[in-house]
């Protein structure tokens, strides 16, 4: 019964803001494209708490889970500035946002499994908010709102996208430290 409190409460507030929002800014305007792309990923993160889930209940289907041959040596998202993505999220001031997810002090195949598990549920949030806000932006487009598109693909892509990327790029690398299989990767 207080879980599915909590669960309404988040999500009433989250509609309620992203309204209110939406008539203080107007839809065409930057700040409003912000909100759609933030407030998604607040309302998640509130809602992981809320249920206070330990297990990830979320995974990307095996064909977009599985790491490409390319991705592997992480070399394409070196070169798309994952790493400097990266070091914004670990020491600037996007650390706030970021989930925990680090190497375990004693790394073992349980443990290391488990972390891998916690980055695809944070890479299928952030692939299932990208295609979402995608979907937002192509509406905006139709309607002929091009500067509300580009606010709005503009925020997804550093939002969603880069997060999404960074989980991939983590994922090959801990695949490669610790030789886990290309099924769990």
């Amino acid at each position: 019964m207080r879980t599915g409190l909590r669960v309404a409460g988040v999500t009433v507030s989250a509609s309620a803001l992203l309204a209110g929002s939406m008539r203080a800014f107007g839809p065409r305007s930057a700040r409003f494209a912000f909100v759609v792309v933030a407030l998604p990923l607040v309302w998640f993160a509130l809602l992981w708490r809320a249920l206070a889930l330990r297990r990830p209940v979320l995974r990307p289907p095996a064909v977009v889970r599985v790491l490409r041959p390319a991705e592997r040596d992480g070399r394409v998202y070196e070169l798309l500035g994952v790493r400097v993505f990266k070091r914004l999220l670990r020491r600037g001031p996007l650390a706030v946002f970021a989930p925990p997810m680090h190497l375990p002090p004693e790394p073992t195949p349980g443990s290391v499994a488990d972390l891998d598990m916690r980055m695809q549920q944070a890479e299928a949030v952030h692939e299932i908010l990208l295609v979402g806000t995608l979907l937002t932006a192509l509406n905006a487009a139709f309607r002929g709102w091009w500067g509300a598109a580009g606010w709005l693909m503009l925020f997804d892509v550093l939002g969603n996208g880069y997060p999404a990327m960074l989980q991939r790029y983590n994922r090959a690398l801990l695949a490669k430290r610790f030789g886990l299989p290309a099924e769990l990767t």
